[in-house]
């Protein structure tokens, strides 16, 4: 067999290859059916009806109130009343509705959030999972290829060809790689094991699909972030709730109603008319007033902090995603890496290259992986970043 032949033989035989009948699983079918039915999702709803209930009960006047009262200082002498009293629906509810509105609004906002939240979750989950997968993948394939190189080199001392002391040496690199990929071993079923809690398609053999990296956008506009829109509808709310707490003047109360007054049995009855209005002369609501507008100031100045940080993390994060997303290439484990380790093989079985030639070309060939897969997993955490700082997914290209 010739220099190359062995080479060959060694290094591509059974190279860890993905089997042709392995079932895949994309990173939007994970997260699609993950959000199906989470908890942290029914949670927000809940929430959002809480305020849709608040709102609605802004909305209604008060109710009428019906009495009774009997006056009967002496048996001869008794006194019965009837009335219905209501206090006039002039009481500040449009002020109410629109706290209530925008209430509803940064509920809603607040939906969106914990949408965008649990899916970056879900999406680390299954970046993580395929990292730890390709991890194992590779150390897996140099293993094999290792101990076949090692097999190779103990016959060839048994023939007399190579030195004794170059096998035994190649076995010990054998257990370095066996020893690590126990560890990516027990990574990768953690982080399937996690996976699988949230989506049930996570089972057999189905193993995760590279994610895509969508090209960097030009600009980032946070104008949209659901957190900074729940903000704002806080700062309308509070402004609403100013307006509501500035009134002086309560709405009057009206009664109506019927007596009937018996006395030595004689009976009179006749109609009663009430009204009553609160006088503002010492409470005029200034407590209230000046706490309102404090808590509109506050959330004003929140709204403008929050923004400027938005924008801060949206910058900071598309300049780490652009310089990442170039370096977090395609995978190639088959090609290049693999031409190198060929090329010192040959050499070493013409004995111009020594075995630690070869060892370092199979540590560097994993270690060029390795270094990919680091890149891509990096690229994938800025691209997740960037996505929560404008609270949105990423138009590729464009302006996000």
């Amino acid at each position: 067999m010739n220099r190359a032949s062995w080479a060959f033989a060694v290094l591509l035989a059974g190279a860890g290859s993905m089997p042709l009948d392995a079932q895949f699983l994309t990173e939007n079918q994970f997260v699609d059916d993950a959000l199906l039915n989470h908890p942290g999702i029914t949670a927000a709803e809940a929430k959002k009806a809480t305020a849709a209930g608040a709102r609605r009960q802004a909305a209604i006047v008060s109710n009428p109130v019906i009495s009774w009262e009997r006056e009967e200082p002496d048996p001869a002498l008794r006194q019965d009343t009837w009335l219905l009293n209501w206090q006039l629906p002039f009481d500040g509810r449009k002020h109410r509705k629109v706290a209530g509105d925008a209430a509803l609004a940064a509920a809603d906002a607040d939906l969106d959030s914990t949408q965008l939240d649990i899916r970056l979750e879900m999406r680390s989950l299954y970046a993580g999972w395929f990292i730890a997968a390709e991890r194992e993948a590779v150390l897996q394939a140099h293993l094999e290829r290792t101990r076949r190189l090692a097999k190779w080199l103990r016959a060839r001392a048994e023939e007399g060809e190579a030195a004794g002391v170059e096998a035994q040496r190649l076995d010990l690199e054998v257990e370095v790689f066996e020893r690590g990929l126990v560890a990516a071993r027990a990574e990768a079923r953690a982080e399937r094991a996690a996976a699988a809690n949230w989506s049930k398609l996570v089972d057999g053999e189905v193993r995760p699909k590279r994610p895509i990296l969508p090209v960097p956008p030009a600009t980032v506009d946070v104008g949209n972030q659901p957190e900074l829109l729940a903000i704002a509808h806080q700062v309308e709310e509070a402004e609403a709730v100013h307006r509501f707490r500035k009134r002086v003047f309560e709405p009057p109360s009206i009664s109506v109603g019927w007596t009937e007054l018996g006395e030595g049995g004689l009976n009179f009855d006749g109609p009663v008319f009430g009204f009553a209005w609160p006088v503002p002369v010492f409470d005029r609501n200034q407590g209230n007033g000046d706490a309102a507008a404090a808590e509109v100031a506050h959330m004003e100045s929140l709204l403008e902090l929050e923004t400027r940080q938005a924008e801060q993390r949206a910058r900071a994060a598309l300049a780490s995603y652009t310089t990442l997303f170039s370096a977090a290439a395609p995978l190639s484990p088959q090609t290049e890496t693999l031409d190198v380790a060929v090329a010192v093989f040959a050499a070493f079985e013409a004995g111009e290259a020594r075995l630690t030639d070869v060892l370092d070309a199979l540590r560097a060939s994993v270690g060029v992986q390795m270094a990919r897969l680091e890149s891509l997993d990096l690229a994938l955490l800025a691209e997740r970043e960037l996505e929560a700082a404008i609270g949105r997914p990423i138009i590729p290209g464009g302006s996000s």
